[in-house]
């Protein structure tokens, strides 16, 4: 199969267009001088007509791939499937402030998505060196009083009113 594969790229490098009409294939050329030159390759594919249909269906169900990407295989796995994430950290503060402030959205809304969930964040914090315990469940309102005191704090803001420290 791999010939006929290597064949049916070199076709439609050249601009021809194959497709499936019913079981037949059909190909499309530019013009007649197109035709004459990929005789050749298309009388390969003519000897193993079957095999060509059987590759032309496979690959109708596989979505169209971006400009300049091919695809090397398409054998996808049956569910569920694991997927592995790496990240590479580079500002740990800055890391490390950003996540807060997910997990503080996260805990404030609790039904909006960040793309990571609660244990999530807090693993991320953790391997940047931020160990956190979640302690309680902790009201939308009180996180809110708890960002305008660390934000008094960051900005040297002493005349909060005593409900709001």
């Amino acid at each position: 199969m791999s010939g006929i594969v290597e064949v049916l790229i070199e076709i439609e490098a050249a601009g021809a267009v194959l497709r499936l009409d019913g079981d037949k294939v059909k190909i499309s050329y530019q013009d007649e001088t197109q035709r004459r030159q990929l005789a050749e390759q298309v009388g390969i594919l003519r000897t193993r007509r079957v095999e060509v249909a059987h590759w032309l269906k496979a690959r109708g169900n596989i979505p169209p791939m971006p400009p300049g990407v091919r695809t090397l295989c398409w054998n996808l796995k049956l569910p569920p499937v694991a997927i592995d994430s790496c990240s590479i950290v580079t500002d740990c503060d800055l890391f490390a402030r950003t996540t807060l402030e997910q997990l503080r959205i996260a805990l404030a809304e609790p039904g909006r998505w960040l793309g990571w969930t609660l244990p999530q964040l807090i693993d991320r914090l953790r391997q940047v060196g931020v160990d956190l315990a979640m302690e309680s469940v902790v009201e939308p309102s009180q996180l809110r009083l708890s960002r305008v005191r660390e934000t008094a704090k960051v900005e040297g803001v002493s005349d909060l009113p005593s409900s709001a420290t």
